[in-house]
């Protein structure tokens, strides 16, 4: 049997990535490992962000998948994300079973991410 060690990249479909990027960028204070033409890509933590533009077999959407990224303070991104164009789109709810707290934030080209903070 084979080991799985965990999730490694989550890829968000943008119809904008240049916009996208500023806005991850300035949300979470970071650099881009990679800078192509229609692609970027962030470490953050031991997780790698990609933004790809979207296409025919990856549409743009706020539906699907949710990465979340684990916070130290909720409030102050979720502040932070409507500063820069963002919106939250669900939340912020308290899930009793982990003991966490999140919120899913829409960034200005409809695309969305996942905030969580351990309570």
């Amino acid at each position: 049997m084979s080991k799985v060690f965990g999730l490694r990249t989550l890829r968000l479909i943008s119809n904008d990535t240049s916009k996208s990027r500023k806005f991850l960028q300035e949300l979470f204070e970071i650099q881009p490992i990679e800078v192509q033409q229609n692609f970027v890509s962030f470490l953050i933590g031991n997780s790698i962000l990609d933004i790809c533009l979207e296409d025919y077999k990856n549409p743009s959407s706020s539906g699907g998948t949710i990465g979340y990224w684990q916070v130290e303070d909720l409030e102050f991104f979720i502040q932070k994300a409507r500063k820069l164009g963002g919106e939250v789109f669900r939340g912020p709810l308290e899930v009793k079973e982990t003991n966490t707290k999140i919120v899913q934030i829409k960034d200005p080209c409809g695309s969305v991410i996942g905030l969580e903070q351990t309570l």
